[in-house]
């Protein structure tokens, strides 16, 4: 997201235990802002190449940067942190346990730098901050719905105010299926294809149901009821019946719709007084996930009329449909 911002402190808080990190010096620092999920490793900028020198991004010093740095005579080792050190630089995290100079221990407190270290090899520790870093900085939105873990299939309940989006949730919820976000869903993209959906912390596992107020139903209905983040499989658009309007009756076409370039498959569903929705809801997901595995029942029935008929014009007729 375009302008996020994250701090070495809580970068330090946040990943600590995964990752080992431990602040050996530069404290005065913590609060360095990085702004961008890419890591450098500053190898030639030791060596004192700096023509491409990606200095706004977590340094990352491997063994190979640390035995070169130590190759150096000390006063040598100094000033080459210290020219290093004159741009502006979040973090330096250091891997494998190595020794640390007392050269660069001093310089990053004179600087204000904070100097990280891990036990961790250096592949092991890049893999997982640039999982941390990517996830992070993901770009994010907030759109008003309803979130639900049903089938395995995460499925997003849109549609205006009123509509009846919280009932139906509350009733797939009520049905064995789990809750993710209700009224406010933060979508994050992970990945080209891939959205995830969570709720805000202050209203996780919260209800709002007119004509009763507010429900925790991890409380009502226990623990196996929700479920913290869930990726977004299908959106079912609930909208009031329109008479004359012509609804999908087949499911031949698949709809769409989009979150940052995404196509994640859509259902629009009319609501009407004696309309079972969250069996609906869950057909439409079981629907999806049987698209998922290549399977299209509307498809695969349309082939077995032609074949039988001989024609494409015999479908409609099948179905009582006119052409």
């Amino acid at each position: 997201m375009p302008g996020k911002e994250l701090t070495v402190e809580a970068l330090l808080k946040g990943s600590r235990e995964d990752m080992e990190l431990e602040l050996v010096a530069g404290e005065g620092g913590l609060k360095n802002v990085i702004r961008t999920a890419e890591i450098t490793r500053p190898g030639l900028a030791f060596a004192g190449f700096f023509d491409v020198f990606s200095h706004d991004r977590v340094q990352i010093i491997g063994n190979t940067e640390m035995s070169y740095i130590q190759s150096l005579p000390p006063q040598e080792r100094c000033e080459r942190f210290r020219r290093i050190l004159e741009y502006e630089i979040p973090c330096f995290i250091i891997t494998n346990g190595n020794m640390i100079p007392n050269e660069l221990i001093s310089q990053a407190d004179a600087h204000q730098v904070p100097l990280l270290t891990t036990r961790l090899p250096t592949t092991r520790l890049v893999s997982l901050l640039n999982a941390f870093l990517e996830r992070y900085f993901a770009p994010e939105a907030e759109v008003h719905g309803e979130l639900v873990d049903v089938y395995g299939m995460g499925t997003l309940l849109m549609g205006q105010s009123g509509v009846g989006k919280s009932e139906c949730a509350l009733e797939l919820v009520e049905r064995g299926h789990r809750l993710v976000a209700d009224d406010v869903v933060i979508l994050r993209r992970l990945s080209r294809y891939d959205i995830i959906g969570y709720s805000p912390n202050i209203i996780k596992y919260h209800m709002e149901i007119r004509g009763i107020g507010i429900l925790n139903v991890e409380k009502l209905f226990g623990a196996a009821s929700v479920v913290e983040e869930k990726r977004v499989d299908l959106v079912v658009l609930l909208e009031p019946w329109q008479d004359g309007k012509e609804y999908e009756r087949l499911g031949i076409e698949t709809e769409y719709h989009t979150f940052f370039d995404v196509k994640i498959p859509k259902y629009v569903i009319p609501v009407q007084p004696g309309r079972n929705i969250s069996i609906i809801v869950e057909m439409a997901a079981l629907t999806q996930r049987l698209k998922n595995s290549g399977i299209n029942p509307a498809l695969l029935m349309e082939q077995k009329l032609r074949e039988a008929t001989g024609g494409p014009a015999a479908y409609g007729r099948n179905f009582g449909i006119s052409q």
